[in-house]
C-alpha cells in the first residue's frame, strides 16, 4: 500500500468546515459518507436536520450553533 504526503493540518479544517453540511450528518451518525455522497440535496438537508435535533436531544450543538 502507497501513502501519500499528509495533508497540511490547516486544510484539513477548512476542507470539513467548508463542507460542513456534508460532514454534520456523518458525524453525528444519522448517515455515512457514502450516504452523503448519494444523497440529493433535499436529503442533505434533512439528514442535517435530523442530526441537529439528534444532537439537541442530546444536549449537543446544532450547526446552526456553530
Amino acid at each position: 500500500m502507497a501513502y501519500s504526503k499528509p495533508a497540511n493540518q490547516g486544510e484539513i479544517i477548512n476542507e470539513v468546515n467548508d463542507n460542513d453540511a456534508f460532514w454534520f450528518p456523518v458525524i453525528a451518525g444519522v448517515a455515512t459518507r457514502e450516504e452523503m455522497e448519494r444523497a440529493t440535496m433535499k436529503e442533505v438537508q434533512i439528514l442535517n436536520e435530523v442530526a441537529s435535533r439528534k444532537l439537541e436531544l442530546m444536549g449537543g450543538v446544532g450547526i446552526e450553533d456553530e
